[in-house]
């Protein structure tokens, strides 16, 4: 008999972390559930690791393939899992409640939902929790509603892409896949064209999901890969702005894929690309990027966006770089004062 839920973690030399990351998950009140732990290719012993989990264990099965990257192990993971709810589980990370697979499922089965989400905390490398904003009460009050694709999108997720807080229905997802070619962000490709169809969707505000921000991770190392990744998402976003089935959803999409413009050329003018914008700039087409997303405003009405949308590339990392020299400067003034 299959289980209820199938447990994704894909694995990638994490022997650091692994075993408490799978552990959170044995100790779960809920007991039917199995876990696929998809080793990708580690050079660590992360895979024998893998495999003596999977002895000790009948729920646990490990899978082992070629390296391909996060995308292309948790579609492999979704090839091969046999439940009827999907959930994924990042390897260096934990979860921190030991009853949330018995709530996601209770929530999903009793109201019928195709989607669940709940919340996470910020843990350093350690697992010492990190500074958590508290949840609002906005989000207080989603908890007992069944919310629409447009609801979630826009009042739950809110900028929050990351798929390892949403519990799915299978057969929600259907042939829906993590886009392999995609090394970066692939969390917000995947939201974008899910919640292009309007599915029930609920919410549970408990922060049962230890994210941990390690040095050297992903987000903290120059790629320009990974900016090119970023900058692609306009044009996702734009995409589906036409295909949704929920129309509200139009403008949502259309102001999130002109933004992303914005929020990009915001990393562009960090430490850690500034010196190489030239570069950047030719590479990236940056000045027919803006001039293309500046011509998608026309199709927003009522809504205004940053001057950055409107003058060059250069001129607006100049603007984010004086704003942040200008903090500083007032930061440094009241600590003289």
């Amino acid at each position: 008999m299959s289980p209820l839920i199938s447990v994704i973690i894909p694995v990638y030399n994490v022997a650091k972390y692994l075993k408490e990351c799978v552990e959170s998950v044995l100790i779960q009140t809920f007991e039917d559930f199995e876990i696929l732990l998809v080793d990708d290719g580690s050079t660590d012993n992360s895979g024998d690791i893998c495999d003596e989990f999977s002895l000790e264990n009948k729920k646990i099965k490990t899978i082992h393939k070629k390296n391909g990257g996060l995308s292309s192990a948790r579609n492999y993971g979704m090839l091969h899992s046999t439940g009827k709810y999907i959930i994924f589980l990042d390897s260096d990370d934990y979860w921190i409640d030991k009853d949330i697979l018995s709530l996601l499922i209770e929530k999903a089965e009793s109201e019928n939902l195709d989607v669940v989400r709940g919340e996470f905390v910020n843990v350093d490398a350690k697992g010492k929790q990190l500074y958590t904003p508290d949840l609002s009460e906005e989000s207080l009050k989603l908890k007992n509603q069944i919310l629409n694709s447009y609801e979630m999108m826009k009042f739950v997720i809110n900028g929050r892409f990351f798929s390892w807080l949403f519990m799915f229905r299978k057969s929600a997802i259907g042939c829906l896949h993590f886009d392999e070619n995609r090394k970066f962000q692939e969390d917000i490709d995947f939201a974008i064209k899910f919640f292009s169809k309007n599915y029930r969707c609920g919410y549970l505000p408990i922060q049962f999901y230890a994210y941990r921000q390690r040095e050297n991770s992903i987000m903290s190392t120059p790629r320009i890969n990974n900016l090119a990744n970023s900058f692609a998402l306009c044009d996702v976003f734009h995409e589906y702005a036409y295909k949704v089935e929920d129309k509200r959803l139009t403008s949502y999409y259309l102001y999130r894929g002109i933004m992303m413009y914005y929020w990009t050329l915001e990393t562009v003018a960090s430490d850690l690309y500034i010196d190489r914008y030239k570069e950047l700039e030719k590479n990236l087409s940056l000045i027919a990027l803006r001039k293309k997303v500046y011509s998608w405003t026309k199709e927003v009405s009522k809504n205004h966006f940053p001057i950055h949308l409107y003058i060059s590339p250069y001129l607006g990392v100049c603007l984010f770089r004086l704003r942040w020299w200008g903090g500083k400067l007032l930061r440094r003034l009241k600590i003289m004062n």
